[in-house]
């Protein structure tokens, strides 16, 4: 199975380097420092207890060198994903499938946009992974579990099972699921309520879990993301709310979401995707989300400081 990873940074690359030493032909579209090391050295992945070394396929920024893929892993970040879809053109044949893995709700629906919703698997991936250096992932938690599927009523291809297949020979534990959607807004709930508080309040999730009111802010975000995605919808066989607050309660103490990290470092962060598209779907389908609004415009705010 031949795959393409665009945005091959801390989780395009992980992924790859899993499916290059099992085998299989990866292309890594990637830029910069960090595809020059990998072009150069190929991918180190460290872990707890162990540090290898993996060498794709091809590693470069061009996709049309790469010819056509069976897979298409898309790890851009979502400020990044009207770019990298651009250039996959290249990338498509007759069987070629589109596996999304960014946080928020809005990717598969422009993959599905740009190149069919019988292409695109909506998927999400839990994993801790971060660039140590140029062309070296850590990964804090093995395995990492990826879940995807198809855009319901559509069911998954012989190509999608096989490709959980692929990815839990290379260790990636995988699971296939029948709506890929419920998937991406479940976590979608717990990630823009815990990115937004955790920015906003620069506080790490033992103090926020520790104080009453942040707790119920908390609580407020999530149950109206929870009413979105309903009337969107879609449909839970648990309490996502109780779900993500029980997630957020297995955290470390010192625990902050990759937004606030991203903050703290200067970086670009994820809020129009995430806060922003949930205030965005509450609009269009007649849902109020007054806490999301309050927080997506706090995280503007404090971007425009940190700008001037």
């Amino acid at each position: 199975m031949k795959f393409a990873i665009l945005g091959a940074g801390g989780v395009g690359a992980y992924l790859g380097a899993r499916l290059s030493r099992a085998g299989h032909p990866v292309a890594l579209i990637a830029r910069g420092a960090h595809a020059h090391a990998m072009q150069t050295n190929g991918v180190t992945v460290q872990t707890g207890t162990d540090s290898w070394q993996a060498r794709p396929t091809w590693i470069g920024e061009d996709p049309a060198v790469v010819g056509v893929a069976d897979v298409v892993i898309v790890a851009a970040k979502n400020y990044d994903l009207a770019a990298v879809l651009t250039q996959a053109a290249p990338l498509v044949g007759p069987r070629t499938q589109f596996l999304t893995l960014q946080n928020g709700i809005q990717a598969y629906a422009q993959v599905a946009a740009q190149y069919g919703a019988e292409r695109t698997l909506a998927g999400l991936i839990y994993c801790e992974l971060s660039i140590e250096a140029p062309g070296v992932i850590r990964s804090g938690i093995e395995p990492a579990r990826l879940t995807y599927g198809p855009l319901a009523p559509l069911t998954a291809s012989p190509l999608a099972l096989a490709l959980a297949q692929a990815c839990n020979d290379a260790g990636i534990q995988t699971t296939v699921v029948a709506d890929g959607r419920t998937a991406v807004w479940s976590k979608a709930i717990f990630v823009a309520a815990m990115s937004a508080v955790n920015t906003v309040s620069g506080a790490a999730m033992g103090p926020l879990l520790a104080d009453p009111e942040a707790v119920e802010l908390l609580t407020a975000a999530l149950r109206e993301t929870q009413l979105v995605a309903e009337a969107d919808g879609i449909t839970f066989a648990e309490d996502p709310v109780a779900q993500a607050l029980t997630i957020a309660r297995t955290m470390p103490a010192t625990a902050r979401s990759s937004m606030a990290r991203d903050f703290a470092q200067g970086r670009p962060i994820e809020a129009d995707a995430l806060s922003g598209a949930i205030v965005a779907k509450g609009r269009e389908l007649g849902v109020p989300t007054p806490i999301n609004q309050a927080l997506y415009a706090l995280l503007r705010l404090r971007m425009q400081s940190r700008e001037e």
